[in-house]
């Protein structure tokens, strides 16, 4: 039961962040430009909740990404999916106690999830102009998820600890 309710917080913090990020999308729509924080959805399910929460968690995010927007169906929850599985792999190697250490990683997995989202998206004509507009989003991207990594990791860390859900460190590995 605390595994449920420590997924259910990092799912509800999820969806909160993808609301609001789309919400920004719509705001900014008339300058041709899209945020894209995805990174940011992946880091506290992989260095902080053991795999059998925070893989389930990551996957539902990616489809209720993928549900959302216009983009392919699954292309969000397999890049999403891939991004965990690699962090989770790596997770005795990152600094994960701090938030600062958590906004690297999460600008590291958002490039990479970019990087991924751009080549998928790749058009046949007019390369440098969509070269162009992807590094602006990339800058952009980048500024929101550091911005955000100081709320929402700190949120979903009090969160946690408000339902009593703070996992031991035997159900962590």
């Amino acid at each position: 039961m605390k595994l449920f309710r420590q997924a259910l917080v990092a799912f509800l913090a999820n969806g909160l962040v993808l609301f609001i990020i789309l919400e920004l999308n719509s705001f900014i729509a008339s300058y041709s430009l899209y945020i894209t924080v995805g990174g940011i959805f992946v880091v506290y399910p992989a260095l902080r909740m053991p795999l059998n929460t925070g893989f389930p968690v990551v996957l539902l995010t990616g489809a209720l990404w993928d549900a959302i927007t216009p983009a392919p169906f699954g292309l969000y929850l397999f890049v999403l999916g891939f991004l965990y599985a690699g962090l989770y792999l790596q997770r005795n190697r990152f600094r994960s106690r701090r938030t600062f250490h958590l906004a690297v990683v999460s600008l590291g997995t958002n490039f990479i999830l970019l990087l991924v989202v751009s080549v998928w998206f790749l058009p046949s004509a007019a390369f440098f102009s969509y070269a162009s507009r992807c590094a602006i989003e990339l800058l952009l991207s980048e500024a929101v998820v550091v911005l955000l990594a100081y709320w929402i990791f700190d949120l979903q860390e009090v969160s946690v600890s408000l339902v009593g859900a703070q996992p031991t460190p035997e159900e962590l590995s």
